[in-house]
């Protein structure tokens, strides 16, 4: 069987459509439906459901998606062992993780993993916890970098390394006590900058501010960069990982707060598919990103 039948059939199941994987694996889609009649010829079944909003699989079709996971993941052992036997690591590595995560823990590291790593090619999306475990579980990803308390997603393996830390701040001149902690009423009628919808920490403190203010509607902002502008213009406060305001707060240009009581510690976790075989080039990047972020290298 040629195995590119069941990379478009696992694209077609992710996407939901036949225009939409041939989208992204850069075919047309007469080619994509091509190759799913050919492996329903195979099969001797119908392997997807049809319907005017998408497609989904039958139960035959489910039970071949499990299994060419797993084909696909021998054949990509067998072609990364034959080449690892006379070579160093080598091949695309693909990371995801938060935009903090990106700027602050692993800009810093990049480049000497690519001294370390010359053959091995690591390509870096920012993105929150849910869409890197959906990437992860759609072999999207092969690696992601998550922030939360205590994560437990099926089908993931998690390495812990640490608690990260977070700091409230607000502008220089914002009438917020120092002192003691924000009470969630001061913190509601402050207004919470929020960054994107799944981020766990900024979510959580949004609930802290709603049930003081179950009218309050903050707004999303995004990126890390857009919500300390907006802090440091008097906007309202925000939560953030200490490290991406380190420079802003030795400046004077943002002052810290001490948040409501009873907020979760957040942890930096690396996470990875449970069953997939780990190439020598995803091996050597997670040793990599292991030792640096623990050590604190990433964050000096």
């Amino acid at each position: 069987m040629d195995t590119r039948l069941l990379t478009t059939f696992l694209a077609v199941l992710r996407t939901g459509g036949m225009t939409a994987a041939a989208a992204e694996l850069g075919f047309v889609q007469s080619t994509v439906t091509a190759h799913v009649q050919a492996l329903e010829r195979i099969a001797g079944t119908p392997l997807l459901d049809r319907r005017p909003g998408g497609v989904s699989p039958t139960l035959a079709g489910s039970l071949l998606a499990e299994r060419a996971r797993s084909i696909l993941d021998l054949q990509e052992r067998m072609l990364a062992e034959v080449t690892a036997a006379a070579t160093e690591p080598s091949g695309q590595v693909r990371l995801q993780a938060p935009e903090s995560v990106c700027a602050y823990w692993l800009a810093p590291v990049l480049p000497g993993l690519r001294q370390a790593l010359p053959d091995v090619s690591v390509s870096l999306s920012p993105a929150d916890t849910r869409t890197a475990l959906t990437a992860l579980a759609d072999r999207r990803a092969d690696l992601a970098l998550v922030l939360e308390p205590s994560p437990d997603p099926s089908g993931v393996e998690l390495v812990d390394l640490g608690v990260q830390p977070l700091s409230l701040v607000a502008a220089p001149a914002a009438p917020l006590p120092r002192d003691r902690p924000l009470t969630p009423a001061e913190l509601a009628e402050a207004g919470v900058i929020l960054l994107e919808e799944g981020c766990s920490y900024s979510d959580e403190i949004a609930a802290v501010a709603a049930a003081a203010d179950p009218t309050a509607n903050p707004p999303r902002f995004g990126g890390i960069e857009t919500a300390k502008r907006c802090v440091a213009a008097g906007l309202g406060v925000a939560l953030l990982p200490a490290v991406t305001v380190a420079g802003e707060l030795a400046a004077g240009t943002l002052t810290e707060l001490r948040p409501p009581a009873g907020l979760s510690r957040q942890r930096l976790w690396l996470a990875e598919p449970a069953s997939r075989w780990r190439s020598p080039a995803v091996d050597a990047v997670r040793t990599a990103l292991i030792e640096s972020i623990a050590d604190g290298t990433a964050r000096s």
